[in-house]
């Protein structure tokens, strides 16, 4: 997974040149992209205002105010 996505992101010129982070924890890619399919997908995940959900579930810190945006700048 890890190498398909890498390979993809370099592709289209926006590399990944570091593991992202929500808050202090580091975002497991496999399980951000596995919590977004479970939702429906991004486009619905968007739609229905879902990023939240994603966030709670990657066990993100429940008092955090830019949770869903964060998650969702992170996503894409």
């Amino acid at each position: 997974f890890l190498f398909s996505l890498y390979k993809f992101m370099k592709e289209r010129h926006t590399p990944i040149e570091r593991i992202p982070h929500l808050g202090f924890k580091q975002i497991n890619l496999w399980k951000i992209y596995k919590a977004v399919e479970k939702l429906g997908a991004y486009e619905l995940v968007t739609g229905r205002r879902l990023w939240k959900n994603v966030y709670d579930e990657l066990g993100g810190s429940p008092g955090s105010t830019s949770a869903a945006t964060c998650t969702r700048r992170h996503y894409e």
